[in-house]
């Protein structure tokens, strides 16, 4: 909108009008009343000292019309016009009366006055209105420019969660089912289906480790995949370093004329650092091959590792919760200490074994996917140790006052009162399972 539309909308004409056509409309329509009353009034044209002096219209119109200053200058005209009247006597008199003068000159300027005034308010509303128009006009570009991303973004990541918390909790699900000990051919394919569905693998194998030595044939793979050259110096860094390995690093490390035929290589490390195998890519897609995605990957491989181990260790399932929670402990400890993932270990003391058993209810309800809950084997009944992944000291707060928020709403009794709470981030210097000991020993 322009502001010749506003002021069309108004009724008014716009400012942009020429000067020539102001001044000239001024003149002829101040003559054309002195003329008029020269022709009906001819005795007296000016029409003073009568009921209404009608050439006030002229100013008054000019006034309306053009602002302040073509109403001093139909006034002015008028004014000469009357001194000429009054010099050839046409009008009767001695000399003009003030009062009429001063009269038309008010008359005209303050109309002229108003008229700017509301000029001036009309464009200041016009120029915000622009303003107005044109962020409107850059916030819908953005708006479909954004809404375009997104739909693509969709169908790039449509069947495809990446969610850290997700893929974990599918993990234990998954292995804990898995017959077999150690890594064969039953869990290698189960852990490289996580691996597929996770990193978008297409083609990559998985190769077992046994007493230190590399297997010449995979357990499991996906992809028309080469024969492995174990002399492959980006599988040889893997394996000597302990970590995953990609072309990427390799490159940033001016390696780049390194002559290998893998992608990366991840080594399966439990947390009792035992290499018990490592998978090699070979392919996958472009826009999956980002550090994000590694970084679940390698991630992922950890407990994989250590879900093997459990299996391997906990044959007789005596203490297994426990022995459960204690590899979850060193496998969350290792991610907060190598990943900063955020991760709390948090535990109870309560005064009586009632007490425990009545809050520990209340957390399995509320208990999350990857939440670990359980009581220590050698304490009394009346401590329970809680093990938050992927939680801060913030969301570990927010666990506890719905917890005590729950206990509160249905026994009426504070938490506080009955229970001793020690929290302990993970991935710090301090030992979690030395932290757990003195716990256990001081009294609720």
């Amino acid at each position: 909108m322009t502001k010749s539309d506003v002021y069309g909308d108004l009724g008014l004409s716009s400012r942009e009008t020429a000067v020539w056509v102001k001044w000239l409309e001024t003149i002829l329509m101040t003559l054309l009343f002195l003329a008029v009353g020269v022709w009906l009034n001819p005795e007296n044209p000016l029409f003073i000292g009568e009921t209404f002096p009608w050439p006030v219209l002229a100013a008054l119109g000019a006034g309306l019309r053009y602002g302040f200053m073509m109403a001093l200058v139909s006034s002015s005209l008028i004014f000469t016009g009357a001194a000429l009247m009054y010099r050839a006597g046409v009008v009767p008199g001695d000399q003009l009366p003030y009062t009429w003068g001063v009269g038309i000159l008010a008359t005209s300027l303050l109309a002229g006055e108003f008229r700017d005034y509301w000029d001036r308010r009309i464009e200041k509303l016009v120029a915000a209105n622009q303003y107005r128009h044109v962020r409107l006009e850059e916030f819908t570009r953005n708006f479909y420019l954004l809404k375009v991303s997104h739909d693509r973004l969709e169908q790039q990541l449509a069947g495809n969660s990446n969610s850290l918390r997700e893929a974990l909790r599918r993990l234990y699900s998954e292995i804990s089912h898995a017959r077999g000990i150690g890594l064969n051919a039953e869990t290698g394919a189960l852990i490289m289906r996580l691996l597929v569905r996770y990193g978008q693998l297409q083609v990559a194998a998985i190769y077992p480790i046994n007493d230190g030595v590399l297997a010449h044939q995979p357990v499991a793979t996906v992809g028309r995949g080469k024969l492995l050259d174990a002399n492959d110096p980006l599988l040889v860094h893997a394996l000597e370093h302990r970590t995953l390995v990609s072309v990427q690093t390799e490159y940033r490390d001016n390696r780049g004329d390194l002559d290998t035929q893998l992608l990366l290589a991840i080594p399966l490390i439990d947390s009792e650092q035992n290499m018990i195998g490592v998978v090699t890519v070979e392919a996958m897609p472009f826009f999956s091959f980002q550090p994000k995605t590694l970084r679940l990957l390698a991630i992922m491989s950890g407990h994989m590792a250590d879900m093997l181990l459990e299996h391997r260790q906990i044959s007789d399932r005596t203490q297994a919760d426990w022995r459960h929670f204690l590899f979850q402990l060193a496998r969350v400890n290792t991610d907060a200490r190598d990943h900063n993932l955020p991760s709390t270990l948090v535990h109870f003391g309560f005064n009586s074994a009632a007490s425990a058993a009545h809050v520990q209810q209340m957390m399995q309800q509320m208990q999350r996917g990857l939440d670990v809950i359980t009581q220590p084997p050698e304490a009394e009944d009346t401590q329970i140790v809680v093990l938050l992944p992927l939680t801060d000291e913030l969301g570990a707060a927010a666990y506890l006052q719905r917890l005590a928020d729950a206990i509160q709403h249905q026994s009426g009794r504070y938490l506080e009162s009955f229970a001793r709470i020690q929290q302990l981030p993970l991935g710090q210097k301090i030992n979690p399972s030395e932290w757990l000991e003195r716990q256990q020993k001081e009294p609720a």
